[in-house]
């Protein structure tokens, strides 16, 4: 029996994928210098790493994982959670080069990524090969909250879903795929551990592979990582407690939810691109990643506040990010507004429409 998903196509769902579209079209048209595109796309990688290896617990911030890329060379006590980190910047480096070959996604793609990511992390009978056990999901109150197929029909699972995606690359829009690749293979679960990080990562694939992960530059484990309990609460709603249940139900509620993260990381970069691409005076890009951040936040929501700041750059000092709030007021690009502990840094849309029109 062939893998037949049922969704359906809401009003909501629809118009993120066309906001989605346009911000692509921009994204893809945007000229930005070749230094500057190196320097995007690894602040991607490092960015996905550190939220798809924190999703699962690993403990290391986001400089000790970039640092942890960088070298071999062990650099604090967990050398554990740095080694997942390192395989998941491997898997990621995989991913760049499979997605320039231009076929289908194979069974032996499926158990290479996971046999980079869990190297050294399992033992080697279980590293990128399909578990031989039933699997149970226990909740954090040790009860089973889902029970995948049993392990004698996951491969058959897998071909199957692979064979989908392969026939629907015409008729189905690569964001819809990519979410209903991700369900699917979640919901599959078919390693004895690392399913997350493999599912995550084969999804990045599939966008690469239609042309649709942005420049190579889209990070959806964000998302994933600040909406952690949703992305749970959407997994298990279109699940149910078993694979019989989640093969045969609707999965619209998750991809409301897979939509929803995919339309805020790409305004996130867009915003970025938009920033660093601009011609600001006689210097262009005198935006950094940081700054970016901080502007795409500002602009999405109207204002940020420091205590804002701090969540969405954990990474740097209070002190550091109290300057950078300060510098982008003087060079025009937030407004100070309130005082004492009420003060927020505003969107200056005057500055900003300006600078990006010209």
């Amino acid at each position: 029996m062939a893998y037949e998903p049922k969704y359906k196509i809401t009003d909501n769902i629809l118009a993120r994928v066309a906001e989605i579209e346009s911000i692509k079209t921009k994204v893809d048209s945007s000229y930005i210098l070749p230094e500057r595109e190196i320097e995007m796309r690894h602040r991607a990688t490092v960015e996905a790493t550190h939220s798809s290896t924190s999703i699962e617990g690993n403990p290391l911030d986001y400089r000790q994982v970039e640092r942890a890329l960088s070298t071999t060379t062990a650099l604090t006590r967990h050398q554990y959670a740095e080694l997942e980190v390192r395989n998941y910047g491997k898997a990621l480096d995989f991913v760049d080069k499979r997605k320039k070959i231009n076929n289908p996604i194979t069974l032996q793609d499926i158990l290479k990524l996971h046999a980079i990511i869990m190297d050294g992390l399992l033992p080697d009978d279980k590293v990128g090969k399909l578990r031989k056990n039933d699997v149970y999901i226990i909740n954090q109150n040790d009860v089973v909250q889902y029970i995948g197929p049993e392990a004698g029909v996951v491969a058959n699972e897998l071909q199957k879903l692979l064979n989908w995606l392969d026939d629907a690359s015409l008729s189905v829009h690569p964001i819809i795929g990519a979410g209903l690749l991700h369900f699917q293979f979640v919901s599959i679960h078919p390693f004895s551990d690392g399913n997350g990080r493999t599912t995550r990562a084969l999804t990045t694939l599939y966008l690469g592979l239609r042309d649709y992960d942005l420049r190579g530059s889209l990070v959806l484990d964000s998302y994933y990582s600040v909406a952690k309990q949703e992305y749970y609460s959407a997994l298990h709603d279109s699940q149910g407690n078993n694979y019989a249940k989640a093969a045969t139900s609707d999965v619209t509620r998750w991809l409301d939810y897979f939509t929803t993260g995919f339309l805020s990381s790409a305004k996130i970069l867009l915003t970025e691109i938009t920033l660093i691409s601009s011609a600001i005076g006689d210097i262009p890009a005198r935006i950094n990643h940081d700054e970016a951040d901080i502007l795409a936040y500002a602009k999405q929501f109207s204002a940020i506040s420091l205590s804002d700041t701090e969540a969405i750059l954990p990474h740097i000092a209070r002190r550091t990010l109290q300057r950078r709030l300060n510098s982008l007021v003087d060079r025009g690009y937030l407004r100070l507004e309130g005082k004492a502990r009420n003060i927020v840094y505003s969107w200056n849309r005057e500055k900003n429409d300006k600078g990006n029109n010209q």
